[in-house]
């Protein structure tokens, strides 16, 4: 597959049917306020909505929702989490206002919200990256007897059905097209495949607090860092990883100038070495 159909298979995952039901559902809302005030509703509901008692609710909760929203955009992990967050709190919204409306037509939306979502969840991305999918045996060979001196490895335990794996993944796979390097190499294990694995190396994959996703750094087999942190008591730091979090705390920018500096080497002693082939040829 090339690189261009990597990127569109990527962006197609915004058309699988937890967006577009979910976009539907939301919408719908219009149909029942319209059908509700016409046809089901008591007559204070007819009252309210002549008054824009109804219609003054609505623009306020709307002014909250797109406050709420910049916010959310504002510290995005990915695409992928904004556009959870904001399809969450839309759902919310649609049943505070049905509920205002007929608290019976509440629940329906909800049961419905909550059907879709285990039925329709959250497609994970599948595009352009430079990751390698470990399995037990790839890890071991490649990772952890590690056969390349000074590689350094760093791999991401996640799983396919976590939210907070879902939301990171694009920006994963974003990093290992940036920074891939001689001596940097990116890597994951599907811990739901694969649970022992996450084991060994310390992540919970279950429980009240999974730790996923969970970053590892390897160098010459051993762990050299990871984020979440883990503590000597064994809790784990609560933090929502972005973007510069992975940056930061792997040194990613190290490993790229590093790798700019050897290729300017290279390219600079590559005239010197013709240059003295050249002369020495002419002088014999």
């Amino acid at each position: 597959m090339g690189l261009f159909s990597q990127r569109a298979a990527g962006w197609r995952r915004f058309l699988a049917p937890y967006y577009a039901y979910s976009a539907v559902l939301i919408a719908s809302y219009w149909l029942t306020r319209s059908w509700f005030l016409s046809h089901g509703g008591h007559a204070k509901y007819t009252h309210v909505y002549h008054t824009g008692a109804l219609f003054q609710k609505e623009r306020f909760a709307v002014t909250l929702l797109a406050m709420a929203l910049a916010i959310k955009y504002w510290r995005r992990q990915s695409l992928d989490s904004f556009l959870s967050d904001a399809l969450t709190y839309s759902k919310s919204l649609v049943v505070l206002m049905v509920w205002y409306m007929d608290w019976r037509i509440s629940v329906y939306y909800v049961l419905l919200f909550l059907v879709m979502y285990l039925v329709f969840p959250q497609p994970i991305f599948q595009g352009a990256s430079a990751v390698e999918q470990f399995t037990p045996a790839s890890f071991q060979s490649m990772v952890a007897e590690n056969p390349q001196p000074g590689l350094t490895w760093l791999v991401e335990f996640y799983a396919p059905w976590a939210p907070p794996c879902i939301h990171l993944e694009p920006v994963f796979a974003e990093l290992s097209l940036k920074f891939t390097t001689p001596q940097l190499r990116f890597g994951k294990v599907d811990v739901s495949r694969w649970p022992q694995l996450a084991k060994q190396h310390k992540v919970a994959v279950y429980g009240t607090l999974p730790q996923l996703p969970t970053f590892i750094s390897f160098k010459g087999g051993k762990e050299e860092g990871r984020i979440p942190h883990v503590f000597p008591d064994g809790s784990v730091a609560t933090i929502k990883i972005r973007r510069e979090d992975i940056v930061t705390a792997f040194a990613l920018d190290e490993f790229l100038e590093e790798a700019k500096k050897a290729e300017g080497k290279k390219k600079a002693a590559a005239p010197a070495r013709g240059a003295g082939g050249g002369s020495a040829k002419k002088k014999h």
